[in-house]
């Protein structure tokens, strides 16, 4: 049997160690991929409480003129059944007035008619014990003429006294008769007149209650309203304190490197079998209105998944992010750098010289990320370039990234 040469040999073995580098793992688990598909970095991500908060202002403002109405609408109601209850305690509290002045009439003749009964009874008394005789005895008792006449003229005053008193008696009666009727007829009025305050009061009270229903209604809402506006408020500023963050970590990582270049040389895909996701460009975070810039491309992945080098070069960084996390940076010589971030942990140290290929970290989710990926930019001469220009893209320096001195 003819032996295999070793230059047969050796190109069989690059072929398999071609193969090995650019399959990708066998991911089964469609959560994990769905994930992996979605993950990004977190700058235009809302978390659940904003998403709920946002939810929760919509809703308050969505019900707040209705229940502005109902308020509007029950207070109305409220003012026209006082309005109404007050008309009928003033008439109420005038009948009781009237009945008072009635009553204190009827209290009054009573008065004066046990005074004229006292009178008419004293002379009822006197006439019958002394008799019709003793009239003519005080007349024939008189001493002249002029005493005479002055003794009959007493006996007619008396006389008409007595007539009087008892007139006034009668007339006392009468009186009384007719402040107690109007008496009377006030308190029938009264119960009639207190029945419709009660029903009023009874109205003004319900309607008092469903104003009170609708406020606590529109108060609620607008302490909703409140309360979701804070969440949102405190999300806005958390944002900015991150697009803050961030595009310092632009400028800084920017500025790492150690040669200058037209940026010509060629990159393999630092992971193999997983597709690009976000790309490059301006973001603007549909719940703040904050701009900012992407300056790489997402990759997503599995956490833990090997993160190769794009190509043959020096790790001239290896350290930690606040808005990436864990980042490795690879100059490659003319001007050319590479960025790897939010790593789960490296595998090289700053220095150590890599081979195209070779396994540099491992993808996770540090520093401001939804989920699991890789953020890969390329770097030439200090400048963000758009990464795929050396995958069959554009290549074109990214706009919107800020630059060192900004």
């Amino acid at each position: 049997m003819r032996a295999i040469p070793q230059r047969v040999i050796r190109g069989i073995l690059l072929v398999a160690l071609t193969f090995s580098v650019t399959v990708p793992p066998v991911v089964a688990d469609n959560t994990i991929n769905q994930q992996v598909k979605d993950a990004h970095d977190d700058l235009t991500e809302a978390t659940q409480d904003v998403l709920d908060a946002q939810q929760s202002l919509a809703d308050a403002r969505k019900k707040l003129p209705a229940a502005r109405t109902r308020l509007e609408q029950a207070s109305q109601e409220e003012a026209v059944a006082r309005q109404k209850y007050n008309v009928a305690a003033a008439a109420l509290a005038d009948a009781k007035a009237q009945l008072k002045d009635a009553q204190d009439a009827v209290a009054a003749i009573q008065k004066k008619i046990i005074e004229l009964q006292s009178k008419v009874d004293e002379f009822a008394r006197s006439v019958y014990q002394q008799g019709q005789a003793s009239q003519w005895e005080i007349i024939l008792q008189a001493e002249s003429p002029s005493d005479l006449s002055s003794r009959l003229q007493a006996i007619k005053a008396v006389s008409a006294a007595t007539s009087r008193s008892l007139d006034d008696l009668n007339d006392a009666k009468a009186e009384l008769k007719v402040q107690v009727d109007k008496a009377q007829a006030i308190t029938d009025k009264m119960q009639g007149l207190a029945d419709d305050a009660a029903q009023t009061l009874s109205e003004a009270q319900a309607a008092t209650d469903r104003a009170e229903i609708a406020k606590g209604a529109v108060d609620s809402l607008i302490a909703q309203e409140s309360r979701a506006l804070s969440v949102a408020e405190a999300f806005k500023q958390k944002t900015k304190r991150r697009y803050d963050i961030l595009r310092k970590e632009q400028i800084r990582l920017s500025g790492i490197g150690t040669s200058s270049g037209n940026g010509d040389g060629t990159l393999e895909w630092p992971l193999p079998g997983y597709a690009a996701g976000g790309g490059v460009g301006p973001r603007t975070n549909p719940y703040t209105g904050q701009k900012g810039c992407h300056t790489g491309q997402d990759i997503g992945a599995p956490s833990g998944t090997p993160i190769r080098a794009a190509a043959t070069g020096e790790v001239i960084y290896v350290g930690w992010s606040t808005a990436y996390g864990k980042v490795t940076m690879i100059d490659h010589g003319d001007g050319l750098v590479t960025m790897y971030a939010h790593q789960s942990s490296f595998k090289v140290g700053k220095g150590q010289v890599v081979a195209s290929g070779d396994v540099i970290g491992y993808v996770g989710s540090t520093g401001f990320s939804t989920g699991p990926h890789l953020h890969f930019e390329v770097h030439v001469n200090g400048k963000n370039y758009n990464p795929m220009g050396w995958f069959g893209g554009s290549k074109y320096v990214v706009a919107c990234a800020p630059t060192r001195g900004i």
